[in-house]
């Protein structure tokens, strides 16, 4: 992360989650959610060509995938499973939350060897417990 990288990911973050989220209202979503989102967080950010495509913010203290977002029109290429990638080679054990609704990322998840756990009942914001834990 790099503070240049601020504005493209504030713009990242919040259409995504608009674009994405769509059985929870995100008309309160603002540009300034990533700052608090992220805060205290490691951020990696994927850039293609220049541009911020993608990032993965994380928990270092728990190995805690707290977010993890690709701009639409880079995703199916990679920037979402290098990004994983990287956290796996720092965190020997990972974990996150994902919507019960975002079949697309439990399906990503699930490719890249995460299993789902607990599944946490909450209306329209349930979510699977999922957690990856390295054999090497």
């Amino acid at each position: 992360f790099d503070p240049n990288h601020l504005e493209p990911l504030r713009k990242l973050y919040l259409e995504s989650r608009v674009a994405t989220f769509t059985w929870l209202d995100t008309q309160a979503y603002e540009l300034s959610d990533f700052d608090r989102d992220t805060e205290g967080e490691e951020i990696w950010v994927a850039i293609e060509s220049d541009e911020v495509v993608g990032f993965i913010s994380i928990w270092a203290a728990d190995g805690f995938i707290h977010h993890l977002f690709v701009d639409p029109d880079f995703r199916k290429i990679g920037a979402g499973s290098q990004l994983v990638n990287l956290a796996k080679q720092r965190y020997s054990e990972l974990s996150l939350k994902c919507f019960v609704q975002n079949s697309d990322a439990i399906g990503f998840y699930e490719s890249q060897g995460f299993k789902a756990g607990e599944t946490v009942e909450n209306g329209a914001e349930s979510y699977h417990l999922m957690r990856f834990i390295s054999h090497t």
